[in-house]
């Protein structure tokens, strides 16, 4: 009697390891259906993720292309031009602006008084003006006037300083990122190849915080900031702040 009771454990012993058998076997096929499912899925969603990231920057690009304006620039046809310099070289004054392209008093000014001084002044061979940058409000401002001095090496300051404040929609919003850039480069007529060329490799960067730390050494603090013939930057309340100057300096 004995010795059969010691006989039973290991026979329930090898019926227990069948059934654990079968459900390690059950476990492993449900891990190869989970395998077989992520090799699937994944994919897909990589795919869909993909194809609306995609539409995205479509929608983004086509966006940014048809907000691009080009202004009428035909006014600086009939004037002497030299880079950053409009106007007669011999006239008696010589007027400097200091701007950002993200200003908005800068675009203000170029839209609502530089006209009329460009009428009284520039064409009647009373005044030279130059534009210098002061590019402080923040990194698009930089490229901006990166890209304009990139306008410059093709003869085309004057053309893309317009468009870059008829462009101008905010201050570090995006209207001035280099794919923007680029396309009022295209907009403006510049070789776009060459310009693109040209701002990525960062070939003005220098030359224009050298503009910025001389425009701080002079005191320029805001902008628009003036300069006539040599005078301490200053700034204005009205366009007759800015004319009488000239004015007074021309006699």
């Amino acid at each position: 009697m004995s010795s059969s009771r010691e006989n039973l454990p290991p026979a329930a012993s090898q019926a227990e390891r069948v059934p654990r058998r079968a459900q390690r076997k059950l476990e492993a096929e449900r891990r190869a259906r989970r395998r077989r499912v992520l090799f699937i899925t994944v994919p897909v969603v990589i795919a869909l993720v993909a194809a609306g990231v995609g539409i995205w920057w479509s929608q983004r690009s086509a966006r940014e292309v048809a907000a691009v304006q080009m202004p009428d620039v035909s006014k600086y046809t009939s004037v002497p031009r030299d880079g950053r310099v409009l106007g007669d070289p011999n006239a008696p004054v010589h007027v400097i602006e200091w701007g950002d392209y993200q200003c908005p008093a800068c675009k203000s000014f170029e839209q609502r008084f530089f006209p009329t001084i460009l009428e009284q002044y520039i064409v009647t061979g009373k005044v030279r003006w130059e534009f210098r940058d002061f590019a402080f409000i923040g990194k698009e401002s930089v490229r901006a006037a990166e890209a304009a001095a990139c306008a410059l090496d093709q003869g085309k300051f004057w053309e893309f300083h317009a468009a870059l404040y008829a462009n101008q929609t905010g201050e570090n919003v995006g209207a001035f990122t280099d794919r923007r850039l680029e396309e009022i480069a295209r907009v403006a007529g510049l070789d776009v190849g060459a310009f693109r060329s040209c701002l990525r490799q960062g070939k003005h960067a220098d030359e224009v915080q050298q503009m910025v730390r001389e425009a701080q050494s002079l005191g320029v603090r805001a902008t628009p900031s003036f300069s006539v013939n040599g005078s301490a930057p200053f700034t204005i309340r009205s366009l007759s702040d800015l004319t009488q100057r000239i004015e007074e300096a021309s006699k």
